[in-house]
């Protein structure tokens, strides 16, 4: 009875909240359809981070940024699987007492025809030849000339040209950082209330310094795609902390969320210890 007790008062304190849903839960193989993930912002402390698959069996084909409208935090998923079965999408959890119901997505197989026989395979067709087959290729050759036209003359002229001159004095991307970020510290943008220029500012410090430590376009990419390229690249610690920054940092910037203080002094240390514990040897940087 004691057992009973305790489980009724847990299951009491948990929300469920109707805010995940599939645009239907049967599909054909390969077939395409929406995960639309929402919830009030007021109501969000936590938000899922699917890279590549939602379960075992569902890929997630594109994944749009979070956003947020009129107060509640949105993300939609187009996902998709390649074998039949029923597949079990677990619970989204968005705070300590607030999660969503599990969803079941069934995939079927083509159904084929009864008694089908084997057909040959249509041989292609062979069209014509116009200009308009012609001339896209004599552009491309034109333009192949003109790059190595200019390779010649100017790329490797200056190349051979830049051995003679005395190389300058490069700082390592890891003492930029640092330097910046104890910059902003020294502002006290947070003291100030003025909580998202302070996590946009160290949101580009980070990138910045993932972009020249790890030599991939991060100013350009979501969080879910610096995650993806680093992630065979770094310890998980090291990992799961630049995506709690980032992630708090995006929500801080595009959902108005205010984290408390001893968050954003957290998300200091978060950024400074990245820095540090990627930081290349003086000699490799």
């Amino acid at each position: 009875m004691k057992k009973q007790i305790l489980i009724f008062l847990f299951c009491s304190n948990l929300i469920y909240s109707q805010t995940v849903k599939l645009d239907t839960n049967s599909i054909l193989i390969g077939q395409q359809i929406n995960l639309t993930i929402s919830n009030p912002l007021k109501n969000t402390t936590l938000w899922p981070n699917y890279i590549d698959t939602i379960v075992t069996g569902i890929e997630i084909i594109t994944s749009n940024k979070v956003d947020t409208i009129n107060d509640i935090i949105k993300q939609i998923i187009t996902i998709t699987s390649w074998d039949s079965g029923s597949y079990y999408i677990p619970p989204i959890i968005f705070s300590k007492n607030i999660l969503t119901k599990g969803l079941q997505l069934n995939v079927s197989s083509v159904n084929l025809e009864k008694d089908a026989q084997y057909k040959d395979i249509k041989q292609p067709l062979h069209a014509k030849i116009s200009w308009n087959d012609i001339w896209p290729w004599l552009i491309a050759i034109l333009i192949l000339v003109i790059i190595i036209y200019i390779l010649r003359k100017y790329v490797f002229i200056e190349k051979e040209q830049s051995k003679k001159i005395k190389q300058k004095a490069i700082i390592p991307p890891s003492i930029t950082a640092l330097n910046e970020l104890e910059k902003l510290e020294k502002k006290k943008l947070c003291n100030q209330g003025r909580i998202k220029e302070y996590y946009s500012e160290i949101s580009e410090i980070i990138r910045r310094y993932t972009e020249k430590r790890f030599r991939f376009i991060a100013l350009e990419l979501t969080t879910n795609e610096i995650l993806e390229i680093i992630k065979n690249k770094v310890s998980n610690e090291e990992l799961c902390n630049l995506e709690i920054l980032l992630q708090r940092a995006d929500l801080a910037k595009f959902a108005k969320s205010k984290p408390i203080d001893t968050e954003n002094n957290e998300s200091m240390q978060l950024a400074t210890n990245f820095v540090i514990s990627t930081q290349q040897e003086k000699n490799n940087e």
